[in-house]
């Protein structure tokens, strides 16, 4: 399959099997550049932290576990995506529920493979940018550009390395029910002269999100400004309600298929060399 084809039997996925549109959506919010939240404003006064740390414990606890709750969420929808379009590549469905089932089975797995590849990603980043101030130190500017250069063309071949390795192993992990070591040595191997189908797995989803975001924003766009330039004749208020009631489905369908998007694309590339 060609880069097009995979974005088409993607978004055929997506519009064929609304029940994967919930997954996708809890994936969709995560993807870098996409869902990713922003900045928030400034923390509360020193003195007030000063006068209630039982409070702000709390504040960090209840912060932390929130994330938590949404990162297992987030392992449970991609489970779950990569059992959904198993099946409809096999003509076959997968409800909400059969969805959680089979996404909860395997989050934990999904979980190691994660850790696994961010200790990897860490400490190859920690490695270089370690070797390059150091040679910064010790021979200056020269020896920062002499180390840094070589480090910055070696460093991004092979994190894009590790994101398309980590990419096939959960899969591996998922269809063929393997533990997260085993499935890491079985994308290695996999990956072994099908780095170049990795690549142009990953160059479709990023134009599969494009093209989703394009369509999304000229939905969205017109409709806001719309209720933006009528606001005076009847009132923010209401403005707000009709935008609200109007856009938010909008917006839950455009993360839901950004969601299938990045997850299914990779689901299908792994499948097609699989089943040659």
């Amino acid at each position: 399959m060609n880069i097009v084809d995979i974005i088409k039997e993607a978004l055929r996925i997506g519009r064929t099997h609304k029940s994967l549109w919930l997954f996708g959506f809890l994936v969709g919010l995560s993807t870098p550049g996409v869902g990713g939240g922003g900045g928030g404003g400034g923390g509360p006064p020193a003195e007030a932290v000063a006068a209630e740390p039982g409070r702000m414990v709390l504040v960090v606890l209840v912060g932390c576990l929130l994330v938590l709750g949404f990162v297992i969420l987030k392992l449970v929808s991609t489970g779950a995506l990569i059992e959904g379009v198993k099946r409809a590549r096999e003509n076959r469905s997968l409800t909400v529920r059969e969805g959680f089932r089979e996404g909860w089975a395997h989050w934990g797995v999904l979980f190691r493979v994660a850790v696994v590849y961010f200790v990897i990603n860490a400490v190859s980043v920690a490695l270089l940018v370690g070797l390059t101030l150091l040679a910064g130190r010790a021979f200056g500017p020269a020896g920062f550009a002499l180390v840094g250069i070589p480090a910055v063309i070696a460093g991004v071949p092979w994190l894009v390395t590790t994101y398309v390795w980590q990419a096939f192993a959960e899969r591996i992990a998922v269809l063929e029910n393997r533990r997260a070591i085993d499935a890491i040595r079985k994308a290695r191997l996999f990956l072994h002269g099908r780095l170049q189908h990795g690549l142009k797995i990953a160059v479709a989803g990023f134009l599969g999100v494009v093209l989703i975001s394009a369509v999304g924003a000229a939905v969205v766009l017109p409709v806001g400004g719309v209720l933006a330039v009528s606001s005076p004749l009847w009132g923010i208020g209401p403005s707000i309600a009709v935008g609200v009631v109007t856009l938010l489905p909008v917006v839950f369908v455009i993360f839901a298929f950004i969601g299938i998007m990045t997850s299914s694309v990779w689901t299908i590339g792994y499948l097609t060399q699989v089943e040659r």
